[in-house]
């Protein structure tokens, strides 16, 4: 048992936004058949004047054969921070350090709430069943520690 406890953060969900949704033509039937892949990555911006962090969610949709672009998703989730510039510190430059417990929090809920904004921008399409699957946040950040509690 670890004498560390985890700091708790006040934060809550300011808005959603849809930047870009992209669906393309149909691929030939083989080509469809050969199942999906997905492509994820994370963008995660801080507006100190403003105590909030957005984070960027990009998911690419593409076919597993010949990875044929079927479709793309852009949102951008907005969180507001309590005392975000009391958590927050410079490294001198341009960069901006946040809490990466704090990161891996909101990076889930952003990934979870982009799955429910593709499969409502998705319905009625080609890519209605292309269900974003479940993935660990520890993936998009390789600094957090791999053990649990």
């Amino acid at each position: 048992m670890s004498d560390q406890t985890t700091p708790t953060f006040k934060y809550s969900l300011q808005g959603i936004e849809l930047r870009e949704v992209q669906i393309n033509a149909a691929p030939a039937q083989d080509e469809a058949a050969s199942g999906l892949n997905f492509t994820v990555n994370l963008e995660n911006l801080v507006n100190e004047e403003g105590d909030q962090i957005v984070i960027v969610v990009i998911v690419n949709v593409a076919t597993q054969r010949a990875n044929y672009t079927l479709g793309k998703l852009v949102t951008a989730i907005v969180f507001s921070i309590a005392d975000l510039k009391a958590l927050i510190h410079k490294d001198g430059g341009t960069g901006i350090g946040v809490p990466v417990e704090l990161l891996a929090t909101l990076n889930g809920i952003a990934i979870s709430t982009a799955r429910g904004v593709m499969f409502g921008a998705f319905r009625g399409t080609l890519l209605h069943a292309a269900m974003l699957p479940l993935m660990d946040v520890k993936a998009f950040m390789p600094e957090l520690p791999l053990s649990s509690k």
